[in-house]
């Protein structure tokens, strides 16, 4: 189609110059500059000289196309379906010619704020007089639309399912299909409900977190008290007489090497000339319970043998039962065979308290000078090339290449307060409203719902006007809607009466 866009003072239009060939439909173009029919764009004919125009107003209005570019949630889909159809239906009652409606994605206009579409009718008589193949339209659009991976996807199978069911479309039972659709009511709670699931906090599923809570202490408990009274009851008694004998061994020979003095070295002489006697008197007191108490009798022959619970008697037996003793010594006989089990015990658990703060210092340096030489074999100290190959130990400078490869990041800056604006999508929309831009403008009325769109093509980008009020300019020059004008490093961009910069980095 030969369209051109026009801008005069606050209105955009779409224009079409009718050529000498043309035959005109002169009562549709009545109907159409007569009337305002719901879902088609009302038309307005021109004459300047001997050119005739037919100008249509699309002020504030974005091409289908370009309201398809992104992401389309239901409420688009079914309200552009919805006003297609509204446009067909009405062009029958107005007895208007359904052939010279133009199904072009480009020339079907859609407000952002309604979602309601409007079409082109274009009162052109043609020789073909084809009628357009709705159902296949339809088609094509809901298979090539990227819908909202967070909303319910019922209303498209629904309506896959209608086209699919007939090869004849009907055109009433598919807007009554999108009357049940867009009134349907459990609609919005089912897409709230899908939301809340892969976003793990759903109400359904909150009873199942606090059992997870309540089983963890349980395993707590129990472990504590196992742990509790086994310790006592084992350490309480020696711990006291060993703790007094601990501070004769506090010079150590990594403390004396580590604090060289002749006093500490002195003090470290005697610990060691202590210790070479005591250590016989310390292991022979826990073996020497029963030698003991035979030297403490002075007639040791008289008493070589006993019997337990017997009377020492002169005349004893010729043999001697081994671990016992005289009968006075009694009582100290049986207390010996219960600490007898406990007193190797509270050495072994005592002398790893006394031996661990002597080796935990001396580990360290012991660990350290193994890993010192590993790291000398594999040159852990030598800086890493990136690129790979080339000499160990020397630093490698980036080429051209590897900094072109480095991503362009496209930013606006708002010249009112210095804010910067990432254009992150391949196409950015700027306007005011919010739930179709990716920057909103909501403290400038002079800013259209859908003002600008910045599109990203291959490192390079380009500003298309969007059918806005007040019109875009590059560097000072208005430039025509729908029109993808390009854009560079510090290009001076002016929607309405807001400035804006265009850098990248």
């Amino acid at each position: 189609m030969d369209f051109s866009y026009e801008n005069q003072g606050a209105n955009t239009y779409l224009v079409y110059e009718i050529k000498e060939g043309d035959s005109i439909d002169t009562l549709s173009l009545g109907m159409l500059t007569n009337n305002s029919i719901p879902g088609l764009t009302r038309a307005l004919f021109t004459q300047m000289d001997e050119k005739r125009y037919i100008k249509y107003n699309v002020s504030s209005k974005v091409s289908m196309q370009q309201f398809f570019g992104g992401v389309v949630n239901r409420k688009r889909l079914l309200g552009v379906f919805n006003g297609i159809t509204e446009g067909f239906l009405s062009a029958e009652d107005y007895m208007i010619d359904t052939s010279s409606i133009v199904l072009d994605p480009e020339y079907i206009f859609a407000d952002v704020t309604t979602c309601a579409a409007a079409l082109i009718c274009l009162p052109i008589a043609s020789a073909e007089g084809k009628e357009p193949d709705l159902g296949a339209f339809f088609k094509s659009v809901v298979v090539n639309a990227q819908t909202d991976p967070a909303e319910d996807s019922d209303h498209v199978a629904k309506i896959l399912n209608f086209l699919n069911s007939s090869s004849v479309f009907s055109l009433p039972g598919f807007k009554k299909l999108l009357d049940d659709l867009r009134n349907e009511p459990s609609a919005p709670t089912v897409t709230v409900e899908v939301k809340k699931i892969p976003n793990g906090q759903p109400s359904v599923g909150a009873p199942a977190v606090p059992p997870v809570q309540k089983t963890a202490p349980v395993h707590v408990p129990p472990a504590q008290p196992i742990i509790t009274p086994a310790v006592p009851p084992a350490v309480p008694q020696p711990p006291q007489q060993q703790t007094q004998e601990s501070p004769k061994e506090e010079m150590s020979l990594l403390h004396l090497l580590t604090h060289y003095s002749k006093e500490n070295k002195a003090l470290y002489d005697q610990q060691k000339a202590a210790q070479k006697g005591k250590p016989k008197q310390a292991v022979s007191k826990p073996s020497k319970p029963a030698k003991t108490e035979r030297p403490a009798n002075q007639s040791a022959k008289s008493q070589s043998f006993a019997v337990p619970g017997v009377e020492q008697k002169g005349s004893a037996p010729s043999f001697a039962i081994p671990g016992q003793s005289a009968p006075a010594v009694q009582p100290v006989i049986q207390t010996p065979p219960q600490p007898k089990p406990q007193i190797p015990v509270t050495p072994v658990v005592q002398q790893p308290a006394a031996v661990q703060p002597v080796q935990i210092p001396v580990q360290p340096p012991v660990q350290t000078i193994p890993m010192v030489q590993t790291g000398e074999k594999m040159d852990f100290g030598n800086t890493t090339i990136l690129n790979g190959g080339g000499r160990v130990g020397e630093t490698t400078v980036l080429n051209n290449a590897s900094q072109q490869s480095r991503r362009i990041a496209p930013y606006l800056i708002r010249s009112r307060n210095h804010e910067e604006i990432a254009v992150n999508k391949p196409q950015f929309r700027i306007g005011k409203e919010r739930s179709y831009v990716d920057y909103f403008i909501g403290d400038n009325p002079a800013i259209s719902r859908s003002h600008a769109t910045i599109i990203t093509r291959e490192n390079t980008y380009f500003i298309v006007d969007t059918n806005s009020t007040n019109h875009t300019y590059v560097d000072g020059k208005m430039i025509q809607p729908n029109t993808e004008v390009p854009i560079q490093q510090g290009t001076k961009i002016r929607l309405g009466n807001e400035d804006f910069e265009f850098k990248l980095r």
